[in-house]
């Protein structure tokens, strides 16, 4: 929240201060932060961890919560710390990528694509978050309609 501009000033002159800035609405909520920085700031991270749900490796069901967080095109090479250019990866698929030659990107459907080191492509599709499968009440006698006849669940 905000401080006293002494208070900041003081801060700002501490050899140990590192600076970063978070932009919020007028309920204190984040709307957006800096992105030259290597770790998401905590909102992020929660917000792809929510997104990904599981390691974006096909076939890998790993919970995103027990993932680390990968850069798709790493800092080094100019990618950002962004909702866009992050995902959840599990230890043993960030190493294989890191470590093992392969290549990943993200499709505009959300379909995270990888690419061995053969050349051969994989995709994993994002993953389904849960929706509102609750019945409609008709008006007229409050009785629950279902919405389809074979809901997908």
């Amino acid at each position: 929240g905000p401080i006293p501009a002494a208070l900041a000033r003081e801060i700002a002159h501490r050899p140990d201060s590192t600076w970063r800035r978070l932009l919020t609405d007028s309920a204190g909520q984040l709307i957006d932060y800096g992105t030259n920085t290597y770790r998401p700031p905590p909102p992020l991270a929660r917000h792809v961890r929510a997104r990904d749900r599981t390691c974006r490796f096909p076939a890998c069901n790993r919970r995103a919560r027990r993932c680390e967080l990968d850069h798709i095109t790493a800092r080094e090479h100019g990618g950002p710390t962004t909702e866009a250019n992050l995902h959840c990866l599990c230890p043993r698929h960030h190493h294989l990528k890191h470590d093992a030659g392969w290549t990943v990107s993200r499709q505009p459907n959300g379909t995270t694509e990888w690419t061995s080191p053969t050349g051969r492509r994989y995709g994993k599709p994002p993953d389904e978050l849960p929706g509102d499968h609750t019945a409609q009440q008709s008006p007229a006698d409050g009785a629950a309609e279902p919405e389809e006849a074979n809901p997908p669940f």
